[in-house]
């Protein structure tokens, strides 16, 4: 028996100090990153046809990483909660043993006031082999407190993963939405660059043959070779410029980066239709903002805290129950019940409680602070992010226009080119403007549609529900294409306080968006002065969702 547990002790010595880093391998990583690449693209449906804005984000939603995780992560908050509904249940315990002596516990009596052994034969009154099992349940009632308010966090916790999701898919559909039109511009331009380039490439050229020849004089040639740099340079700058684009989108929608999207970019752009007030926006923001849904359930978590602090200073009491068994040939009775009950206080708790009380109930303080605090953040962000809508639909009615003037200025500059030198600049000139305006369109547009996103993004304002009928990708595409033809132009937003009996009619403002020009550039027609109406009209409140003035949250 010494030399097995000497032998068992050596190898277990030996093995600790064996242990070493031990790197991946090159078949190892090319393995794993062959495994991981396959997973990355798995189970993603091929493109097939044009891509719409509406399928290119009913893609990022069903197959973007960074959403998956996030769900992955709500998944897990909703495990635990099976997990903490067991730890609320009594403890039941099976034990069994088995233990074996080299010699009997044999044992001599010895008097207790003359301290005489006595002179018999040894005697023992237990097996050299014993055998014993039991199944017992345990309840402890100040566990069962902690644990019920342990489970209570953690179901505010899933909450909070919940509004975590909801926070990255509103993120994903603004970059979805702001990739897909810079993708939508490197598709419309590509060939038109191009050939400009190709076209400016070969006014260079002959200009630079002129110059050799000395057909003209050497200041005119370089001025003229200045020109065409210049708007080559601003050509290469707008490839450059558009070249990420399609990447940053595939990425997105979690298709391979070097795979070919076509786009189904509509003729006309217009800008989306808004027409929620500013009061009825704080109103579905303070109800709906993810950010300050996530604070409340923190805030939650910080009570629960507390009363976790308050319980841990009680006394526990502890109920047990169980059926014994031991194998023990010298016991009358080798099966028996036992039932008991012990009472356990943990003194110092009541020292150091409250000291823990009073740090559970500045951490609840302090939750609610931040409360506040990001209330008022997001009521600032509700008017950023509107105001921000307002000056990106402005300037893409201006780069709207300002590109109309630039195209019918390039052809006429192609209509009354000749073949001269300074014809052909004043084209390339021409077309290079025409370009860079179009250029400025689609961007201003892009951020029109991130900056109306974001403005959803701060309501909370849900493109999809939690769950939808359409499993597939076409449905799911065609869902999305209906709501965000109406998405913004009806409030959704939940009222705060009743709806009084019998409002005043009012007049309601309603803010439509600039009608398109037509071909020819003409200046734009001033705004119309709007009519006087009530308070409740001024809000663009009517007369079903005007809401009596709530007190400040």
């Amino acid at each position: 028996m010494k030399r097995l547990l000497a032998s068992v002790s050596l190898v277990a010595l030996l093995a600790g100090c064996a242990v070493t880093p031990a790197p991946f391998s090159k078949d190892e990583l090319a393995a794993q990153s062959a495994a991981d690449r396959s997973e990355m693209f798995k189970g993603g449906e091929p493109l097939a046809g044009p891509l719409t804005v509406a399928e290119a984000i009913a893609r990022a939603l069903r197959y973007n990483l960074d959403k998956r995780s996030k769900m992955m992560e709500e998944a897990l908050a909703l495990g635990q909660l099976d997990v903490d509904r067991f730890d609320l249940l009594p403890k039941l315990t099976a034990n069994a043993g088995y233990t074996e002596r080299s010699e009997p516990n044999a044992t001599r009596s010895r008097d207790l006031y003359n301290q005489t052994t006595g002179t018999g034969n040894p005697s023992y009154s237990a097996d050299r082999f014993a055998r014993t099992a039991d199944l017992t349940m345990s309840w402890n009632i100040l566990d069962f407190g902690l644990t019920y308010f342990t489970a209570k966090s953690n179901a505010d916790r899933a909450l909070v993963a919940t509004e975590r999701r909801r926070k990255a898919v509103h993120n994903l559909i603004s970059e979805v939405r702001f990739a897909y039109w810079r993708a939508a511009a490197y598709q419309t331009l590509k060939s038109d660059v191009e050939k400009a380039v190709a076209e400016a490439r070969l006014a260079l050229d002959k200009a630079r043959l002129v110059e050799r020849e000395n057909l003209k004089a050497p200041a005119e040639s370089l001025r003229y070779q200045k020109s065409l740099l210049e708007t080559l340079r601003q050509l290469t700058a707008i490839q450059q410029e558009l070249s990420t684009a399609r990447i940053e989108l595939a990425a997105l929608i979690n298709v391979p980066p070097g795979t070919e999207i076509a786009l189904a970019v509509p003729e006309a752009m217009s800008p989306p239709d808004w027409t929620v007030s500013l009061e009825r926006m704080e109103e579905q923001a303070f109800v709906n903002n993810p950010d300050l849904r996530e604070q409340g359930y923190l805030t939650r978590i910080s009570v629960d805290d507390t009363k976790k602090a308050i319980i841990k200073m009680l006394p526990g009491v502890t109920f047990t129950g169980s059926r014994n068994y031991d194998y023990n040939s010298f016991l009358m009775d080798n099966h028996w019940y036992e039932a008991g009950a012990k009472l356990s206080w943990n003194l110092m708790n009541i020292i150091s409680g409250p000291s823990a009380l009073k740090y559970a109930e500045t951490n609840e303080a302090v939750a609610k602070a931040r409360r506040i605090a990001l209330r008022m953040a997001v009521l600032a962000q509700v008017h950023i992010s509107e105001r921000q809508f307002r000056n990106a639909t402005s300037q893409f009615e201006q780069s709207d226009e300002l590109w109309k003037v630039d195209r019918r200025l390039a052809e006429l500059s192609d209509a009354k080119a000749a073949n001269d030198a300074s014809g052909m600049l004043e084209r390339v000139a021409g077309r290079a403007s025409a370009i860079a305006s179009q250029l400025r369109r689609f961007q201003t547009y892009a951020q029109l549609e991130q900056a109306y996103a974001k403005m959803q993004a701060t309501m909370g304002d849900d493109l999809l529900p939690d769950s939808i009928a359409a499993q597939d990708l076409p449905g799911l595409s065609a869902t999305i294409a209906a709501r965000l033809e109406t998405w913004g132009r009806m409030p959704e937003a939940v009222a705060l306080v009743p709806t009084p009996a019998a409002p005043a009619p009012v007049t309601s403002i309603k803010l439509s968006p600039a009608p398109q020009p037509p071909a020819a550039p003409q200046p734009a027609a001033p705004q119309p002065t709007a009519k006087p109406v009530s308070a409740l009209g001024w809000l663009g409140l009517d007369d079903s969702t005007a809401p009596a003035k709530a007190a400040a949250p």
